[in-house]
């Protein structure tokens, strides 16, 4: 377990424990809190793969609005092609030529069963929410992050009115420990009953 980068960690090494037969028993249980993405989309998917086997569990919370669970969305390849296609058209031609533009292996994912924590229940909404995109994953389609695009659209407003105004904490005060306590403590009952298996159960449709 662990939070911020120490859940990117945790659900590496966890990856890497699952993988490596007969040294742990299994499943290997990852529950990471307010983890940056970790892999692109070869990793998650084999990721996926490792928990329809039952190698691997991970439960990863997130904070609505912490910016740093909606990061990174590509590698430093693809960000710098971005760069170059809106600074430098030369650059992006450069970059084109030797063939460093970036691809689907440069976009990154989240793996695991996401549990999304909010401070306020939404309307036809609640204060806990979970979803799995690993289904999907196995099934060869790529993910739509309908939540994360939401969240990143509050987060571009906020930080607009931030140009303006400097009242408002940012919303990296979402990705502090002391948040993520105070979201848990108000959802704790109902924890309380959930198994991470039965949720997989619940949750996948490769179910076993």
């Amino acid at each position: 377990t662990g939070h911020s980068l120490g859940g990117a960690l945790a659900t590496l090494f966890g990856f890497y424990a699952a993988a490596r037969v007969g040294t742990l028993p299994l499943p290997v249980t990852v529950v990471s809190v307010a983890s940056p993405k970790v892999g692109n989309i070869a990793f998650a998917r084999m990721f996926a793969e490792m928990e329809s086997q039952g190698k691997i569990r991970h439960l990863r919370i997130a904070n609505h609005r912490d910016p740093v669970t909606l990061s990174p969305s590509v590698s430093s390849k693809k960000v710098l092609a971005v760069s170059a296609f809106a600074f430098s058209p030369l650059g992006y031609l450069a970059l084109k030529a030797s063939g460093n533009l970036g691809d689907e292996r440069d976009v990154f994912y989240h793996t695991g069963i996401k549990m999304k924590l909010r401070k306020e229940v939404p309307i036809g909404g609640q204060l806990c929410e979970l979803s799995y995109s690993g289904s999907s994953l196995i099934a060869g389609s790529t993910p739509k992050a309908l939540d994360d695009i939401d969240d990143q659209e509050v987060i571009k407003e906020n930080n607009k009115m931030k140009m303006r105004s400097t009242n408002d904490l940012p919303m990296v005060q979402y990705h502090y420990g002391s948040a993520y306590a105070e979201r848990i403590a108000l959802v704790e009952n109902e924890l309380k009953e959930l198994k991470l298996n039965d949720l997989y159960l619940e949750k996948a449709v490769w179910k076993k």
